[in-house]
C-alpha cells in the first residue's frame, strides 16, 4: 500500500510539473509575440500602411487617429509570420490585420493585409 501511494504521489507531481512547464512556455511565447507586435519596427509597418490609405493618418485631421495592437489576437501563421490585428480609433469593429514577416535585419514587412468591412466605412467613397 505504501509503495502504491508513493507511486501515485510521484505521478501527480510529474503531471503538475509538466503542466506548469507547458503553461510557462506558453506564457513566454505570448510575451515574445507581444514584444514583436508592439516593437518600433512593427509600428513602422502599421503606420506606413495607414499613411498610404490616409495621408493625414495619426494626426487630428486624419481619418485614422489612433491604433492599438489587439494582444488577444496574436498568433503565428502556419505558413510563416506573426498575425496581428490592429484596432483603429478605439473601435473594435474597425480592424486591419497584418502578417508580420521578419526581414532578418531587424525590420518587418507584412505579407498581406486584411481589413474589416468597417475599415472601408471610415473612408468617404473614392478617397481610399
Amino acid at each position: 500500500m505504501k509503495k502504491s501511494v508513493k507511486m501515485l504521489v510521484a505521478l501527480v507531481i510529474i503531471v503538475v510539473v509538466g503542466i506548469g512547464g507547458f503553461a510557462m512556455h506558453q506564457h513566454k511565447e505570448k510575451e515574445k509575440m507581444i514584444a514583436i507586435a508592439t516593437s518600433k519596427e512593427a509600428k513602422k509597418v502599421y503606420e506606413d500602411k495607414f499613411r498610404r490609405d490616409d495621408p493625414k493618418a495619426l494626426t487630428k485631421d486624419g481619418i485614422i487617429r489612433s491604433y492599438k495592437v489587439d494582444e488577444d489576437s496574436l498568433d503565428y501563421n502556419p505558413m510563416g509570420g506573426l498575425m496581428v490585428n490592429v484596432i483603429l480609433n478605439e473601435d473594435a469593429s474597425s480592424i486591419v490585420g497584418f502578417n508580420l514577416i521578419d526581414n532578418e535585419d531587424g525590420t518587418y514587412f507584412s505579407a498581406y493585409y486584411t481589413e474589416s468591412p468597417n475599415y472601408y466605412k471610415l473612408f468617404p467613397e473614392g478617397d481610399e
